[in-house]
């Protein structure tokens, strides 16, 4: 995913675990396969450690990029149907 064209954008700045997990979850579960969603987190435990255990169990391709000391993107593409 090197030029990222993002499809949905959800903003996750302020929930703890487990709600940014849920939130990405149902935000995919409504995207279609090849679509890109973007996270906007400030949870370090939620950027660096759930969603990222959540696409590797589902098979999706997932990008983390660190903008700050407490600010992630991640970015997500759906594989499946």
């Amino acid at each position: 995913m090197a030029t990222v064209k993002v499809d949905e954008t959800l903003d996750v700045r302020g929930l703890i675990c487990p709600y940014p997990l849920i939130e990405a979850r149902e935000k995919l579960k409504t995207m279609r396969k090849g679509q890109v969603l973007e996270v906007i987190s400030d949870y370090k435990p939620a950027a660096e450690t759930t969603i990222p255990y959540f696409c590797q169990k589902k098979g999706y391709p997932v990008e983390i990029i660190q903008e700050a000391e407490s600010l992630w993107r991640l970015y997500i593409e759906r594989t499946d149907d």
